[in-house]
């Protein structure tokens, strides 16, 4: 195999040389250049590069030790280097594999210290050392360029592994004057949430413990950008950095407005850059006018109605277009619109909230069907609690809830049982087969003090169940549910109606010797 590699390296040998000075020319940083040839260095000097394929054509495929074990692909016709774990930006896999086969016609130690010199005498001070938004920018986009293309279904250790070295860059990077790390830490949070959200698939991982993980990454993200917006609106800014205040002005807003996953989270970075970051009047006037200039019809980014509701609560205007209703695509911003309707009732609009609110109701159940239960159960008691501080109707708020299905179990028997309305509890449980555990948990006891007949006939249905499963652990099930109903009926002074249920309950089954012993034993015949 060894034989034939050199074979096609002799062959391509001009592509190869064209693929070793575009490697001097990748858009990274001198140091990350630097780790990278060393360390593909390594891995060819070690010989612990394995040859998988190898052929006229121009392919070459090399495996690489690890876990999950690497795997590079070189087409040399194309150009084109990809590697199975970071994708096709370039790393120190697909460099290791131009490096063997470039080593197999000329010596690769001379070439490494040819660009070492020839670095040494090109360097330029570092664009990150320039106090420019600029030269920022510059430097983030190509740290974070550098980031795994991200599919379906991308075990999490890829997006880990860039976003641990993308830290440690920008450690090193990062200004010498105390005052300005803030500024650069903040770029910095901005664009490594960027890149880790940008290729994210809208659908969530396939893993649930990779999903875990993701969460858990986009929150230490956001925590770090909010940890710099308190010290940057905490501390005396500098009269030098009113460019990066300007700047920071569009890009937010470019970053929320262009964000295809996790807009809600991007919303969150951006209301709390406007409540804490650009606090004055004028800035926050500019920023709405600019706001009130993009509005396009059915072209309009799905965010761009929030934040333009956020800017005019922030300014101290009426809130408007609070009432139109929510569209398809905005969905993902279901909770978004709950965080601002639960801002305008906290604030005192609570007609605002109301109208919010209502806006909502049409989309309840498609959310409730696009998320998980866990966030259903959270939007459900949201809504209850905006239903209760805006005043809705009563069967606004029994319709809202409704529409939340099993999610809202308890806030909607709660809200039942304080209206009274006992008959819609029972039927509501009826309707929805809801188990005896469910029942016990949204309002049983109250049931049984307030309408004991309902809650008799709602538990007997759940006797029947147990009998019917013929087994000694279930009647003992059946006679612990007949002791409700027993104290039930006599609560509702139906003693006479009790003892000829039991009787009509003993006839029908006086054959299930063993539910007979259970309901002696549980003192039902007596």
């Amino acid at each position: 195999m060894m034989d034939q590699l050199t074979e096609v390296a002799d062959i391509y040998r001009t592509e190869i040389i064209e693929a070793m000075e575009q490697q001097k020319k990748l858009p990274v940083t001198h140091d990350v250049r630097e780790r990278r040839f060393r360390q593909a260095a390594m891995m060819v000097r070690n010989d612990w590069l394995r040859l998988l394929q190898s052929d006229q054509t121009g392919i070459v495929r090399f495996s690489f030790p690890g876990f999950p074990q690497p795997e590079a692909e070189i087409r040399l016709y194309n150009p084109r280097a990809a590697c199975s774990v970071h994708g096709d930006k370039g790393c120190e896999h697909t460099t290791a594999a131009y490096f063997a086969l470039y080593q197999r016609f000329a010596s690769l130690s001379d070439w490494l210290a040819e660009w070492r010199h020839s670095a040494t005498q090109s360097a330029a001070p570092s664009r990150a050392a320039e106090k420019t938004p600029e030269a920022w920018r510059e430097v983030f986009g190509q740290l974070t360029g550098t980031f795994p293309s991200i599919g379906e279904n991308v075990p999490f250790h890829m997006i880990s592994s860039a976003v641990t070295l993308y830290r440690q860059q920008v450690r090193e990077a990062e200004p010498l004057e105390q005052e300005w790390k803030p500024m650069f830490r903040l770029y910095a949070g901005l664009f490594g949430l960027s890149a880790i959200t940008a290729g994210a698939p809208a659908g969530g991982f396939s893993i649930g413990y990779d999903r875990w993980q993701y969460g858990r990454l986009l929150d230490s993200l956001t925590d770090g950008i909010r940890e710099e917006l308190k010290l940057l609106s905490t501390s005396r800014r500098l009269f030098a950095a009113d460019p990066f205040y300007q700047d920071l002005e569009d890009f937010i807003r470019t970053l929320v407005l262009s964000a295809e996953n996790v807009q809600g989270r991007w919303l969150s970075v951006y209301r709390e850059m406007w409540e804490s970051l650009f606090n004055s009047a004028p800035a926050r006037q500019r920023e709405l006018e600019t706001l009130r200039q993009m509005k396009d019809g059915d072209k309009e980014p799905p965010a761009l109605r929030l934040m333009t509701a956020y800017l005019e609560m922030l300014s101290g205007e009426t809130a408007t277009e609070l009432d139109a209703p929510l569209t398809d695509n905005s969905l993902p911003l279901f909770p978004s619109y709950l965080d601002l309707a639960s801002t305008l009732a906290e604030n005192g609009h609570p007609d605002e909230a109301r109208n919010l609110l209502m806006s909502l109701v049409p989309q309840i159940g498609n959310y409730m069907e696009s998320v998980s239960f866990l966030d259903q159960r959270t939007a459900a008691g949201r809504l209850a609690d905006l239903c209760r501080d805006t005043e809705v109707p009563d069967e606004t708020a029994a319709d809202i809830l409704f529409r939340c299905g099993s999610a809202a179990e308890a806030e909607y028997a709660e809200f039942l049982l304080s209206r009274g309305h006992y008959r819609e509890w029972a039927a509501y449980h009826h309707l929805n087969r809801s188990s005896l555990e469910r029942i016990e948990r949204t309002g049983l006891k109250t049931m049984i003090d307030e309408a004991p007949m309902e809650a008799v006939f709602l538990l007997n249905v759940h006797v029947e169940e147990q009998i019917a499963q013929k087994s000694r652990q279930n009647y003992r099930e059946a006679v612990r549910i007949m002791k409700k109903m027993k104290r039930a009926a006599k609560k509702a002074g139906r003693t006479e109606w009790w003892t000829g249920y039991v009787d009509a309950l003993r006839r029908r089954h006086q054959r299930l010797r063993a539910l007979m012993e259970e309901l002696e034993k549980g003192g039902l015949l007596s």
